[in-house]
C-alpha cells in the first residue's frame, strides 16, 4: 500500500544513518520510495532541507532556510505532509480534504518535532510496517504513518453520509413545512445538494491525478525493470503487478461511483 511515513530523529546522524536504510531498502525493492525528503526544524516556523529526491521535490527552492510558507510550491501528498508537518499549511492551504486528513497525522508527528528534531517524510509503497520500522529502530527513529486511499476513501464516505443524511432531513422537513416556510428549507436543500455536488467534482479531479500517479509509477517500474538483474525483474515485476492491480481497482470503484450518482439524479425529487 502507499502511505506517508513521517521519522523523526534526534539528530542529523541517526537521520542519515536511516536514511541509508530506506535507500537501500529500495535499491532492493523491498519498498518503492516515490518521493523522499530530509527537514531539521530551525525555529518555529523555518526548517532545512538535507535531502530531497522525487518527481514532487523537484519544485522546492535551494535555498538552505526556508520560511514555512513557501512549502506551497509542493506538489501532492508529499507537500502537503511536508507542510502541515513544519506547520505552514495550517489555516493557509486550500480548503481541501486534505489539510482535514493530514492535520491528525501531523498532530502526532509534531509531538516529536521540535526546533532541532531531523524527520524524514516518505511517499513510499509498502507491504507492511514491520520493514521500515525495524530498519530505523537501531537509530531511534520514531516512525508515524498514513494509508493515503485508505484515509481519502474514509473522508469521503463520512462526509457523503452526513450530506445526505442533512439533505434527507431537510427534505422530511420540507413535506411538513408550512406553505409560508417551503421557500427558506428548498434553499437549504439546494445549498446542502450544491455542497454535495461541489464534494463530487473534487473527488473526480482527485481521482483523475491519482490515476495518473499510478500510471507514472507504473512507467518508473517499467524502466527500472529494464536495468535490472533477473532477481531484481522479478521483484520489480510483482510490485508493478501490485500498482496495476490498485489502478483497476480505482477504474472499478470510479464506475460504480458514476453508476450511483447516476441512479441518485434519477430519485424523484420532494415537491
Amino acid at each position: 500500500m502507499e502511505n506517508i511515513v513521517v521519522s523523526t530523529f534526534r539528530s542529523v546522524q541517526d537521520a542519515t544513518l536511516g536514511l541509508n536504510k530506506l535507500k537501500d531498502l529500495d535499491q532492493l525493492n523491498d519498498i518503492d520510495i516515490y518521493n523522499i525528503v530530509m527537514i531539521r526544524k530551525t525555529s518555529g516556523d523555518k526548517f532545512e532541507f538535507l535531502y530531497k529526491d522525487g518527481p514532487d521535490t523537484r519544485d522546492l527552492p535551494v535555498d538552505a532556510a526556508l520560511a514555512g510558507t513557501l512549502i506551497g510550491v509542493i506538489g501532492g501528498p508529499i507537500g502537503m505532509a511536508v507542510g502541515m508537518l513544519t506547520g505552514a499549511m495550517v489555516g493557509a492551504a486550500d480548503e481541501d480534504d486534505t489539510e482535514d486528513l493530514y492535520r491528525e497525522f501531523l498532530n502526532d508527528v509534531n509531538k516529536q518535532l521540535a526546533v532541532g528534531t531531523v524527520a524524514i517524510v516518505l511517499d513510499v509503497e509498502e507491504d507492511g510496517e514491520l520493514m521500515i520500522n525495524s530498519y530505523l529502530e537501531p537509530f531511534n527513529g520514531v516512525v508515524v504513518r498514513r494509508d493515503i486511499a485508505a484515509e481519502f476513501d474514509k473522508y469521503d464516505q463520512e462526509q457523503e453520509r452526513e450530506l445526505n443524511e442533512e439533505i434527507e432531513e431537510e427534505e422530511r422537513r420540507l413535506k411538513e413545512a408550512r406553505e409560508e416556510n417551503k421557500a427558506a428549507v428548498r434553499a437549504r436543500i439546494a445549498k446542502l445538494k450544491s455542497e454535495r455536488d461541489e464534494r463530487t467534482r473534487k473527488i473526480r479531479e482527485r481521482n483523475a491525478r491519482t490515476k495518473e500517479h499510478l500510471q507514472n509509477k507504473i512507467k518508473a517500474l517499467d524502466d527500472r525493470w529494464k536495468a535490472a538483474n533477473a532477481q531484481m525483474k522479478e521483484k520489480i515485476a510483482l510490485q508493478r503487478d501490485k500498482i496495476r492491480e490498485k489502478l483497476g481497482k480505482m477504474d472499478r470503484e470510479i464506475a460504480t461511483a458514476f453508476e450511483n450518482e447516476a441512479a441518485r439524479l434519477d430519485t424523484p425529487k420532494a415537491k
